[in-house]
C-alpha cells in the first residue's frame, strides 16, 4: 500500500511548521513539501503539480504538504475578493480522494492573533491582520449557515457544515494539541491508514490514472470515453481546468454535489485501450454508473455492463447548445441520479 500524504493547512500562526517536524521526528521516511504564493498566476497548475509530485514520492515515503488549495480559496477570499480559479477545490479533492490524503485542519485558538503579532516582530509577515482570515478558516471547519455563497467551492462547504463532517479531516490547534503532540501524530496516522485501507488498491497507485474519487465514498462514477491530457504526466479523468472538465464541474457545483461521493473514470485508458476495471468495481460495490456520451455507453454495453443512466458527454452541452447547455446537463444529471 502507498504510503500517506497528509495534508497541513490553516492561517499563519496556528503551529502548522511545529507539527510538520513532530510528524517527521515520529514517523520515520516522512518528507515536506511547502507551497508558496510563488507563482500566484499558474496556482490550479502549481497545485497540481504539488500533488502529482507527492504522490510519486509516496511511492517510498510519507509526505507532509505544508499549504493547499484551502489556503488560496480563503486567502484570495480574504485578501484578494475572489480566486481565478473558484472551483479548483473540486478538482484536487478528486485526487485527494484517489490517494487517501488526509487534511488536517490547523485553526486558530484564543492566543493565535497575539501570536501573529509577536511573529510580525520577528520577520516579516504578508499580512498585517488576519482576524478575518481567521475567521474563514474556523467557519471552513465548523460551517456557519449565515456564510455568504461567492461561488467558491469553500462556500458550499462552509454552507452545508464544514469540513468537520469529513472523517479523514482532522482539527488541531496549539490550544488543545501542543502539549500532546505524539498522540496527535499517532491519530493523523490512524486514521490515514484506514482511510488508504477503504480504497481500491490500484487507485492508490500513482501510475494508475484512470481513476478519481474514493471507494468507500462513491454513491456515484461518471464515467467518459478517453482523457485529453494537458499536463505531462498527468492522465487523469475530468481533471483541467477548462473544456469539458470544467463544464461538467461547474454543473455538478451548480446542483450541490457532494464532491466525495462522485467518482470519474473513462471507457479507455490514456493509450486508447479499452479499460473498464473501475466500471466493473462500481458494479460490485453497488456505485451507480453514469456514462457520459455513446462511446462510454456503448463500450460498456458491449462488454454486458448496463449503466445506470446515460447522459450526453459534456463536450455535446457545451458546443451545442451555448447558453441553455448549462440547465440541461443539470437536468439531464438530475434525472440519472
Amino acid at each position: 500500500m502507498q504510503n500517506q500524504i497528509i495534508v497541513l493547512d490553516g492561517p499563519d500562526a496556528v503551529g502548522k511548521t511545529t507539527l510538520a517536524k513532530k510528524i517527521q521526528e515520529k514517523v520515520p521516511n516522512t518528507r515536506y513539501l511547502h507551497l508558496t504564493y510563488r507563482w500566484k498566476d499558474k496556482i490550479f497548475d502549481y497545485h497540481t503539480a504539488a500533488i502529482h509530485l507527492a504522490a510519486k514520492w509516496s511511492k517510498l515515503s510519507n509526505v507532509i504538504i505544508d499549504r493547499w488549495w484551502p489556503s488560496e480559496a480563503c486567502y484570495a477570499t480574504t485578501y484578494r475578493r475572489t480566486s481565478a480559479w473558484p472551483l479548483q477545490g473540486r478538482f484536487c479533492d478528486r485526487v485527494a480522494l484517489k490517494h487517501g490524503v488526509v487534511y488536517v485542519n490547523c485553526l486558530p485558538d484564543h492566543n493565535t492573533i497575539e501570536r501573529h503579532k509577536l511573529m510580525k516582530e520577528m520577520r516579516v509577515e504578508m499580512y498585517d491582520n488576519i482576524d478575518k482570515l481567521c475567521d474563514l478558516y474556523t467557519d471552513l471547519y465548523y460551517g456557519n449557515p449565515e456564510h455568504e455563497d461567492k461561488g467558491n467551492y469553500i462556500d458550499q462547504l462552509i454552507l452545508s457544515g464544514g469540513m468537520q463532517q469529513i472523517p479523514y479531516c482532522l482539527p488541531y490547534t496549539i490550544e488543545k494539541w501542543g502539549a500532546h503532540l505524539d498522540q496527535f501524530v499517532d491519530l493523523i496516522m490512524h486514521v490515514g491508514k484506514t482511510h488508504r485501507e477503504c480504497q481500491w488498491k490500484t487507485a492508490l497507485d500513482p501510475d494508475d490514472h484512470n481513476i478519481l474519487g474514493h471507494r468507500h465514498f462513491a454513491h456515484r462514477l461518471f464515467v467518459g470515453e478517453i482523457v485529453n491530457p494537458k499536463y505531462k504526466g498527468v492522465f487523469w479523468p475530468f481533471y483541467e481546468y477548462n473544456n469539458s472538465s470544467l463544464y461538467l464541474t461547474q454543473a455538478l457545483h451548480n446542483l450541490w454535489l457532494n464532491e466525495r461521493e462522485c467518482a470519474f473514470t473513462n471507457v479507455k485508458d490514456k493509450d486508447g485501450k479499452v479499460d473498464l476495471r473501475y466500471v466493473e468495481e462500481a458494479q460490485r460495490n453497488e456505485i451507480d454508473i453514469i456514462a457520459m456520451g455513446n462511446v462510454a455507453a456503448d463500450t460498456m454495453q458491449k462488454h454486458k455492463i448496463e449503466p445506470d443512466g446515460i447522459i450526453k458527454h459534456p463536450s455535446y452541452y457545451k458546443r451545442f447548445l451555448n447558453g441553455e447547455g448549462f440547465k440541461q446537463i443539470e437536468n439531464d444529471i438530475q434525472e440519472v441520479l
